[in-house]
């Protein structure tokens, strides 16, 4: 059985997904702050929009100018994918315990017309609930059965800030694939590392990998090890007394 990988437009990752995204597949994207989710998130759409596939950006946590401010300053060129129609963003009004209705941007997903659908963040939907997580569960299962036919990349704050010290939360069994995203310290300087935890009918590489956050968006490093000299230096070596 075969089936179609889309590429995602962050440099490094789809030679890690041997090709890229399933297609249709949702895959949730944690981290802490500062690690990159929402802007992978952003090169995700705007590939799509290069390709002509038309994206949708839920957002629950970030100002709609914000948003593409931050787009701007990393010189993604969000807003002329938005003028040009490709990409939409909706912000999502919250109130406490709250969320507004999902109503208005299911309708657009399911008018066939949106290829790639970004939501940031899914740690907002918490806000919904006051039950237990299987209420939570149901919440989730319940959005991913009405987003189905387009590929979806969520952002979730993590659980935990090591990855061999993670506390898998209810939602990482409901998404086809997750990525974790994190900071590990390195002498004096923090490095960021990015592992592919699944992805469901798919193979993938399963290594830790480091990558960047520069002009352009974010890059990961398949061919390099953490802790490694990026520069490809030498450790220098103790003079003799």
């Amino acid at each position: 059985m075969t089936f179609k990988k889309i590429t995602t437009g962050i440099p490094g990752l789809d030679e890690v997904l041997k090709g890229g995204l399933r297609e249709n597949n949702s895959v949730l994207v944690s981290g802490g702050p500062g690690t990159g989710k929402s802007i992978i998130g952003m090169q995700f759409l705007i590939e799509g929009a290069k390709k002509k596939e038309k994206g949708l950006c839920l957002l629950y946590e970030t100002k709609k100018e914000d948003y593409i401010a931050y787009a701007e300053e990393l010189g993604l060129g969000l807003q002329k994918h938005i003028d040009s129609g490709m990409i939409e963003i909706l912000q999502q009004p919250i109130v406490i315990k709250k969320i507004s209705s999902l109503e208005a941007p299911l309708t657009i997903i399911k008018s066939g017309k949106i290829k790639r659908a970004v939501l940031d963040s899914l740690t907002m939907f918490s806000y919904i609930h006051v039950s237990d997580d299987r209420d939570y569960r149901k919440k989730i299962l319940d959005f991913l059965e009405n987003v189905r036919g387009v590929t979806l990349i969520a952002t979730a704050e993590a659980a935990g800030p090591n990855l061999d010290e993670y506390n898998f939360r209810p939602e990482e069994f409901l998404f086809d694939g997750v990525i974790r995203l994190t900071k590990v310290r390195q002498e004096a300087d923090f490095e960021r590392v990015m592992h592919v935890s699944k992805m469901r009918g798919q193979e993938h590489e399963i290594k830790v990998y480091p990558f960047f956050i520069n002009e352009g968006g974010l890059k990961i490093y398949p061919d390099q090890f953490p802790f490694s000299l990026v520069e490809g230096k030498e450790p220098k070596k103790e003079k003799k007394k």
